[in-house]
């Protein structure tokens, strides 16, 4: 028997790598709610030898009496791995990082309500109050966190998070007023 691997998600893809263990899984996926060792055997003569490692991987339970699929393994080793690794940055409020993707912003919401959170979270993040920004570091610290920096830009200023001075070139953090 294997040590337990510390990643779900590694032992997951390590048990369903194997063809035979595959068609098992497969199996009980689609048997609900689920079959005795004995009618897997008959299916899969190696049925005893893939349920050691799909066990192992958190994969398949037992109940009364039966092997069953485990689904929630899925969503356990998801959750582990968003963990180990997220998808937003640090320091993200929790409200707005399900728009992030590999630590970037994957799309700009539609909805206002969350479009102004995900600006305020940026401003909160990248820029300070009583200080003057550069077109140029503003644009820089918005392009770590979004593609199209510019329209990030815009949308601070259209939704009062930045203010802009000396014709364009100079700008200004400010607290938004609530929406």
């Amino acid at each position: 028997m294997n040590a337990p691997s510390k990643d779900p998600s590694h032992a997951i893809v390590k048990a369903l790598a194997d063809p035979e263990r595959l068609r098992v899984f497969a199996d009980l996926v689609l048997t609900e709610p689920g079959a005795s060792v004995t009618e897997l055997r008959e299916r899969h003569p190696r049925a005893e030898k893939a349920l050691m490692r799909l066990f192992e991987a958190g994969l398949v339970i037992r109940e009364g009496g039966k092997v069953r699929a485990a689904p929630e393994a899925f969503r356990t080793a998801a959750a582990a791995a968003r963990e180990a690794h997220p998808d937003a940055p640090p320091g993200t409020s929790p409200e707005v990082a399900q728009l992030y993707s590999n630590g970037r912003i994957a799309r700009l919401p539609v909805n206002r309500r969350t479009r102004v959170a995900l600006l305020r979270d940026l401003a909160g993040r990248h820029f300070e109050f009583d200080r003057v920004y550069t077109e140029h570091e503003i644009t820089e610290a918005l392009a770590t966190e979004y593609d199209d920096p510019l329209q990030l830009r815009r949308d601070m200023i259209d939704e009062l998070f930045l203010e802009r001075t000396l014709g364009g070139k100079e700008y200004r953090r400010r607290e938004a007023p609530p929406i």
